[in-house]
Order: C-alpha cells, then structure tokens, then sequence
C-alpha cells in the first residue's frame, strides 16, 4: 500500500493538486482555531456569553455558504476549466487574509466572523473543483488511494493550523506573527495552483443558472434520484456533522471537563486530525484499491461504541477546579486522560474509514459533465447537515445539556445511518 499510494505524490499530476488544498485547509483551520480560542478563553468572558454558544454560531456563519452557493461553484466548476478556477480561488484567500490580519489588529469580532464566513465562501467554490478533478488527474484503480491522501493531508493540514493557531493566538504578539503566516501560505498555494495541469472543460455548453434557489432545488433533484449518489451523500454529510461537531465541542469540554488550557484543546484536537488520517489511509490498504462501501457499516458501529465509551470516560464537571486550568503536561501525567486521547483517536479512524470509500464512489459514479455539480449538491446537503447539527447542539446546549451530551446524543445517531450504508452495498452489487 505505502508504495502504490503514496507514489502518487511523487507524480505531477497530482502533487500540485495536493500542496494547494493541503495549504488551504491549514490556513482555514488556523484562522477558524484562532478565532474559537479567543472566543473560548477571552471574548465571551468579556461579553458574558457561553463559549460553547458562539462557538457553534461561529462554525455555523462558515458552513452557511456552502448551502447558499454551491450549486453556482457546481456549475462553474463544470462549465470552465478547473485549474484556472484554481488560480482565482487562490488569490481570492490571498485577499481575505489580509483581511483577517486586520481583523486580528483591531481585534474586531464581527470582522472576525465576517473573514471566517468568507472563507467558507471561497471553500464552497474550491471544493467541487478538488473533488471532481481527482478522476481527472488519476487512474481508476488510483481514485481510492488518491481520496485517501487528499483527506490524510486535509485532517494533517487541519492539525497544523489546530496547532499553530491555538498555541500562538494567545501569546504575546502571536496574532500577528499568524497574520504573516496566514498570508504567506496562501500566496504559495496561489503559486502550486498554478501547476495544476489542465483538463479542460467537462461541460463547456453549460448554460448557468444565476438564481441560486432554482439551481440548488435542480441540483439536488437530480443528485437524489441517482440511486448510488444519494446514500453515498447522506454518508459524507453524516461523517463532516460528526466531525464539525467534534471539533467545535472539545474546547468546552478540556475547559470544564477535563480542565486542560489552550495547549491540552490543540493536542486533543490533534489526536482526532491523526485518526482521522490514518482511518483515511488504512480503508485504501483493506479494500486493496476497490472501489466499495462494505467497510461502512462495520465502521459506524464502530464510530457509536467508541463514541459511548468516551462520553462515559469523561470526568463529571463537579470534579473541575474553575479556579485554574492544568497544561498538556500535567494533563498527560493522569492516566485516565490517556484512555480519552485513545478513544478520541478510535473515534476519528472509524469515522475516516467511512468517507473516504464514499467520496470515491460519488466519484466515480458520476458522468464527469456532471460530476462537479454532483460534489457541489454533496456539499449542499453537508453544509445542511452541519449547520444543523451545530444549531441543534447550541439549542441543546442553552436548553441545558452540556457539550459531552452532545457527544452522547450524535453517538447514538449513528444507528440512524447504518440503513444507508446497507442500501449503497446493496446497488454496488
């Protein structure tokens, strides 16, 4: 496996493609975690509000785009060639961080959020391109292998900007030594997506469709009446809500469950990127390549017990001193936090295991004139699924429940997906 699949970064082809959306996603993942500590541990103290609160708002604000407009980034995606879409993509991120330096310099909040939802924007039109172009620039026998990396190195990429944005945000100065970070990866990756080899325009006759209700009714329309397209959404949208939902929870629960600082939530956070990249890497080894969904259901049920598990091997908030927070090496040091960190890494494995296959059927079942619309109304119904997942857990959370509640109720839910993995092994044959 290591050879056939990592040989593919070697290639030129693909190896552009990879530096882009692996310099993208870090610098997403830096700002976002820049953003959800300062809340965490500064601003909503200052203005009186729970974290955990504005946290998920916060998250909510990114993920809106990718309802609103994916269905016009389907369509430009397949209208036009996708690599030069790229470039312009690119210098569009170039042009909001610099303004999320500016937030940061005035430490403005609304202009936070506001840089934080434009960059969801600049995603939604970036991520039918990332997707659809994989068959593009790969064999068929590669396309599993190719997902696989492509998400190893987003969830890498996610850990680096976990890292570096909830490590340096609160230091002295750390805020604008990211605004220089932020800005020079997104100037690089303008450059490696200028490498992006060119496979023209799989639908050039396309004519577009501006309104954006119509289009993304059409969109899903035609998504939901592909028997095998359908079931392998519903799986991606399931996996993304999972993992929204578990990153925006955990700074709450280090603070008032575990009592961890800044240092604890980023290693944490780190654990689940590296689960989730080596269940990515690991599916490709099992199938040996096959394009197949029969590792879902023993990965959701796998995804629900580990899930259980951890919510039972968190400490009770009476058992948190508020007075004072512990760090990563204190942290380490109590033996039962080792059993959190290891049941977090169960959980994100299992649930790597179960996309990456997924992504790879939607691929290559789709006709590559439509396949850009067919991601882009994938991320339609992801952006559902998350943005409702996180409004139903703050709900949740003001009603009273806390965040290792919500960990417990999504836990459960996951039983609820388990049908639509039978029906996709079922048409796959």
């Amino acid at each position: 496996m290591g050879h056939t699949q990592f040989s593919l970064l070697g290639t030129r082809r693909f190896l552009p493609l990879f530096i882009t959306q692996f310099l993208g996603a870090m610098n997403d993942n830096l700002f976002r975690q820049a953003l959800i500590m300062l809340i965490t541990y500064r601003i909503a103290e200052q203005m009186s509000m729970q974290p955990a609160v504005l946290n998920n708002l916060a998250i909510g604000l990114f993920i809106l785009p990718y309802f609103v407009f994916s269905a016009l980034a389907g369509q430009l995606a397949d209208k036009f060639d996708k690599s030069r879409q790229i470039v312009w993509i690119k210098l569009w991120e170039v042009c909001l961080m610099l303004m999320g330096a500016l937030a940061f310099r005035l430490e403005s909040l609304p202009l936070m959020i506001g840089v934080l939802s434009g960059l969801g924007l600049q995603s939604t039109f970036f991520g039918p391109i990332k997707y659809a172009i994989l068959p593009e620039l790969t064999h068929k026998d590669e396309l599993l292998s190719a997902n696989g990396l492509i998400e190893a190195g987003t969830f890498v990429a996610i850990l680096l900007g976990l890292l570096i944005g909830g490590l340096l945000v609160l230091q002295p100065g750390g805020t604008d030594k990211m605004a220089y970070l932020m800005i020079g990866l997104a100037v690089i990756g303008t450059v490696s997506g200028r490498m992006v080899p060119r496979t023209g325009a799989a639908a050039p006759d396309l004519k577009l469709n501006l309104n954006i209700f119509t289009a993304t009714a059409q969109q899903l329309k035609t998504a939901w009446q592909h028997d095998v397209a359908r079931p392998a959404i519903i799986g991606i949208s399931w996996i993304w809500l999972y993992g929204s939902i578990y990153i925006t929870q955990i700074p709450d629960i280090v603070k008032n469950r575990l009592g961890g600082d800044e240092t604890v939530v980023t290693v944490i956070i780190g654990c689940f990127s590296i689960g989730v990249g080596v269940g990515s890497l690991l599916c490709s080894r099992l199938l040996g390549g096959q394009i197949s969904a029969k590792l879902a259901r023993p990965a959701l049920y796998t995804l629900a017990g580990v899930s259980v598990l951890l919510y039972a091997a968190l400490p009770g908030q009476n058992g948190v001193d508020a007075t004072s927070v512990i760090d990563i090496a204190a942290f380490l040091s109590v033996a039962t936090n080792w059993i959190v960190l290891l049941l977090l890494i169960a959980v994100a494995i299992s649930a790597g295991m179960v996309i990456v296959p997924f992504y790879a059927i939607l691929q290559d079942r789709s006709e590559r004139s439509q396949r850009s619309r067919m991601i882009a109304a994938n991320n339609i119904v992801n952006s559902g699924f998350m943005a409702g997942g996180t409004i139903i857990a703050a709900a949740l959370i003001t009603s009273g429940l806390t965040s290792s509640h919500i960990l417990l109720v999504y836990a459960l839910a996951n039983f609820l997906i388990l049908p639509v993995a039978a029906k996709l092994v079922s048409r796959l044959g």
